[in-house]
């Protein structure tokens, strides 16, 4: 189960320690994966008298049908983008998820349990949330969520630094302009003050999103994906992810998708970091 937005004391434990041994970390500072969204079950449908609309990738349900069909239009223009972005579009033609908007921040709290400060959760095959300002944003992090877990399957787990990387680079990209402004000075600043190293990167797990614009390993992870992105064609990055799904074994992946530039995840750190 995914939702959006942290890590609090534990990632000021974790990044605030840059050369910190993960041997060497209190007890519970590496907390276990969280319920892989594409396998947890899903929330209830909105109550009756509710309408439901399809597109070309989604069934979507909700209220009222005008507001759904404004959803579609969003979800399926987001769905494009991160299949274009991630190389991925292949594998997407024929996946399908659902989309359920209830009808307020109640029916939402009520019906999927989150904290207080979700706005949406990936579970089962669909995302669950309420109408919103922001919704363009928070559905593309979702989004990538659900096609990330599942096309990676049981790797997906192995590799969060990965999904929550492309899941922010994604959301960064629908933040509005002054937003996404201050998250970029924000991320400049943290990542020349708590940058950590990539062992330490990869090997924590986070379990709750609620402070990802401002935290430290998300604003870390976010920057080296989209590095990542950067160096190659989104089929690069897909035969990353493919080789991943494959292997599990991250330097094979990198050399074989990107093998002009690197051969292991230290060279990718050692490029990566003089660009921060």
């Amino acid at each position: 189960m995914r939702h959006v937005r942290s890590l609090g004391v534990i990632a000021v434990v974790l990044l605030t320690s840059s050369c910190v041994p993960v041997d060497q970390l209190p007890p519970g500072a590496v907390p276990n994966a969280p319920t892989s969204g594409t396998s947890a079950a899903a929330f209830p449908d909105p109550e009756s008298g509710g309408v439901s609309i399809t597109s070309a990738h989604f069934t979507i349900k909700g209220y009222n049908q005008i507001d759904l069909e404004s959803v579609k239009l969003m979800a399926e223009s987001l769905y494009t983008k991160i299949g274009n972005d991630a190389g991925l579009y292949s594998f997407l033609a024929s996946t399908n998820f659902t989309l359920v908007q209830y009808r307020d921040r109640d029916e939402y709290m009520a019906k999927t349990h989150q904290p207080n400060w979700s706005h949406a959760v990936a579970s089962g095959k669909g995302i669950y949330f309420y109408p919103q300002s922001n919704l363009e944003p928070v559905l593309a992090h979702q989004m990538v969520h659900l096609i990330y877990e599942s096309y990676m399957g049981e790797k997906a787990s192995s590799f969060r630094w990965i999904e929550e990387g492309l899941a922010m680079n994604e959301e960064v990209s629908k933040l509005p302009d002054s937003d996404r402004t201050t998250y970029l000075n924000t991320k400049s600043t943290q990542l020349r003050q708590n940058r950590v190293a990539f062992s330490q990167m990869t090997f924590f797990v986070t379990n709750t999103e609620e402070k990802r614009l401002t935290d430290a390993w998300y604003e870390q992870v976010e920057s080296v994906v989209s590095y990542l992105l950067a160096q190659g064609s989104p089929l690069a990055f897909a035969q990353l992810l493919s080789d991943l799904r494959s292997t599990g074994d991250i330097d094979r992946a990198l050399s074989d998708a990107y093998a002009a530039k690197y051969r292991s995840l230290n060279d990718l750190e050692a490029a990566w970091k003089y660009t921060i």
